[in-house]
């Protein structure tokens, strides 16, 4: 039967939600053990150096001080689909970069798939010109727009995009793809694929094509500002764009200028390259940016806390009969995803 350490902080409203379906786990064949800190396992040091998985979800400096107890570590689970703090820490560490890891992929992916649509219809049905009509009073039968047959384009298509393309899809719109591998899935969910291989004007292309672009792609140095300005500045003037992946992968100053300037529609974002976002910030200016502070897909909402579990308990089932040879996706930590 396999020790399972579990760190996060109970205290916080997204720590809450994953402890409190941990009764329900009580019940698997493992030995469970909950803290935060290295502090909060004092009293089971025995019990921690039989840690078999670690299951992660609080600071990865929490993991540097737990490294040299947990002796018998053979697999790190991270409770989040982006892994881009915490395989830096683990690659610092003797033997971190031989353990696999895994992550939350696809416990959030149908939350902020309804986030892209969301925005997409705030921008596509003029919300924020319904709310200021109401408040001056102004009866004005403005032209409508619909999302059918517009073209909406993905920058990375992993599960995240995968899933807002199916809502998409439904929603009659043309979908574009761009992303680095030509073997992997759900390619026939798009109507045209670009791939990094086929140069920087690919990529270019989908921005120029799109009506919506979607930013999903991870955190890490393969990803920083690949929506740079030269892309972004591709857009149409009607563009809009959304961002739900990682902060880093956007170059905000060439985003703001965009917006400032009217160069673009509008754009949506949930993630920042500085969390929070600094009040001097010249993103809180744009008038037409819709802002979300990295709360699309929460692990404080029970339900996304829940099927997160399911996907660990899925696993966790794998790794008791067959080990790492049943596991679809290992994160790769050269690349950080």
């Amino acid at each position: 039967m396999p020790v399972v350490a579990v760190v996060v902080d109970e205290l916080s409203s997204d720590g809450a939600a994953v402890v409190e379906c941990l009764p329900q786990l009580s019940q698997r064949s493992a030995t469970w053990i909950v803290g935060n800190s290295l502090a909060d396992f004092k009293g089971e040091l025995e019990t921690l150096q039989a840690v078999e998985i670690l299951v992660f979800g609080g600071d990865p400096a929490a993991v540097a001080d737990l490294w040299p107890h947990m002796t018998c570590l053979k697999w790190i689970h991270s409770l989040a689909a982006g892994v881009d703090t915490l395989v830096p820490v683990l690659n610092s560490l003797p033997g971190g970069s031989e353990i696999p890891l895994t992550n939350a992929k696809g416990a959030f992916s149908r939350s902020l798939a309804e986030y892209s649509l969301a925005a997409m219809l705030h921008f596509n049905k003029q919300i924020p010109r319904l709310q200021k009509h109401r408040t001056t009073k102004t009866w004005d039968k403005f032209v409508m727009n619909e999302l059918h047959g517009q073209t909406v384009g993905f920058i990375g298509f992993g599960d995240i995009a995968q899933c807002s393309a199916r809502l998409c899809k439904a929603f009659g719109m043309r979908i574009l793809a761009w992303r680095n591998s030509r073997q992997a899935s759900g390619e026939e969910l798009a109507d045209e694929v670009f791939y990094a291989g086929d140069g920087v004007g690919a990529k270019q292309e989908v921005f120029k094509q799109s009506d919506y672009v979607v930013c999903t792609l991870p955190g890490g140095s393969a990803t920083y500002h690949c929506c740079g300005a030269e892309e972004l500045n591709a857009m149409k003037p009607t563009a809009v764009f959304i961002s739900l992946g990682r902060g880093s992968c956007v170059d905000e100053a060439a985003l703001e200028d965009l917006l400032l300037h009217g160069k673009i529609a509008g754009a949506a974002l949930d993630v920042f390259e500085k969390e929070p976002l600094p009040p001097d910030s010249p993103l809180w200016r744009c008038e037409s940016l819709l802002m979300s502070p990295h709360n699309a897909a929460p692990y404080m909402a029970k339900q996304c806390a829940h099927e997160n579990w399911q996907l660990f308990l899925e696993r966790l089932d794998e790794f008791m009969t067959e080990g790492f040879s049943g596991f679809p996706v290992v994160v790769d930590k050269s690349k950080g995803y």
